[in-house]
């Protein structure tokens, strides 16, 4: 959310306005672990809601790194929900029932510090801002109240919805890459524990033949895996080098602190992982002595072209 509320979260259980009623799915308070048979729930939609709501999640960090049915999970389960200036959205010390995506308007935080102290405006939540997770990840009472200060559109999920998606999406991503991740030469020096660190910030991307994976000049801010299909690397229009399913690019310009020195082409529909700049710092520092002797390869192969 890029606020100091990011760590805060509020929502409560009140009487609300909706355009649409909704069944609330319970989750029990004294665990935080997911039944992994959980079905979320499906709320027919159409299409010019459905991308709205596509718009709304992918501003939400919460959500970052969702692949396409990860991405359909969650845009099934929400529902519309719309608040007029003044109306009360949570409140705080209440407990946790939705999580909430802004779509239009905005929001006031109001805190109240002490337990008969009149409340205090602490921030605004603005169209893309999300709010409610922490009270519903942890079973948490509300830790604002939060208010309509225009007429709002926000996308609500129910509580069991969102810890299912949330906590079963992480599992599951870790399921699905570990092994592509343990087949990987370059990770085979690391352990189990630190290959799922690296799942879990792996932010999955599509790209359809011909299409441009990395433009050479541009600044590098992303490290990839090749998941699957197949890509080459060109310089000055001619291909230096091929990749396949379990291969790498990007981490020169990173290592470097450099432009890409090569353009990266989908040679077939592609499925890529990336890590961020500040992620492949943090996770595969270890493996730097690796990946700049990896240096010497691609300068031999574009060492003609220069």
């Amino acid at each position: 959310m890029g606020s100091m509320f990011s760590k805060v979260q509020m929502c409560t259980q009140v009487k609300r306005r909706r355009t649409l009623s909704f069944r609330r799915t319970g989750v029990s308070a004294e665990s935080t672990a997911v039944d992994t048979s959980y079905v979320p729930r499906v709320i027919p939609k159409a299409d010019n809601a459905k991308g709205r709501i596509r718009k709304a999640v992918e501003k939400s960090y919460i959500f970052k790194g969702l692949d396409k049915e990860q991405m359909k999970t969650v845009i099934d389960a929400v529902e519309e929900e719309r608040y007029r200036i003044g109306e009360v959205i949570i409140k705080q010390g209440e407990s946790g029932t939705n999580f909430y995506l802004l779509e239009a308007g905005t929001c006031e935080v109001w805190i109240s510090k002490e337990k008969n102290s009149s409340p205090e405006l602490v921030h605004t939540y603005h169209s893309g801002d999300s709010f409610g997770e922490l009270a519903l990840l942890y079973d948490a009472p509300r830790a604002a109240t939060v208010k309509a200060s225009t007429d709002c559109i926000l996308w609500a999920m129910d509580r069991g919805t969102f810890r299912a998606i949330l906590m079963t999406s992480t599992a599951k991503k870790r399921e699905l890459y570990e092994d592509f991740l343990a087949n990987v030469p370059l990770l085979k020096s690391l352990d189990i524990y630190e290959r799922s660190a690296i799942a879990d910030v792996l932010e999955a991307e599509y790209f359809k033949s011909g299409e441009s994976i990395i433009v050479e000049g541009m600044p590098g801010d992303k490290f990839y895996f090749l998941v699957e299909g197949t890509a080459e690397a060109k310089t000055r229009g001619q291909v230096v080098m091929k990749y396949g399913v379990g291969d790498y690019f990007g981490e020169l310009a990173l290592l470097n602190d450099e432009p890409r020195a090569a353009s990266v082409v989908a040679t077939s529909e592609c499925k890529i992982v990336s890590i961020d700049r500040e992620s492949f710092k943090r996770l595969l520092g270890k493996l730097e002595d690796i990946l700049h002797r990896r240096k010497s390869e691609y300068a031999s192969a574009t060492s003609s072209y220069k």
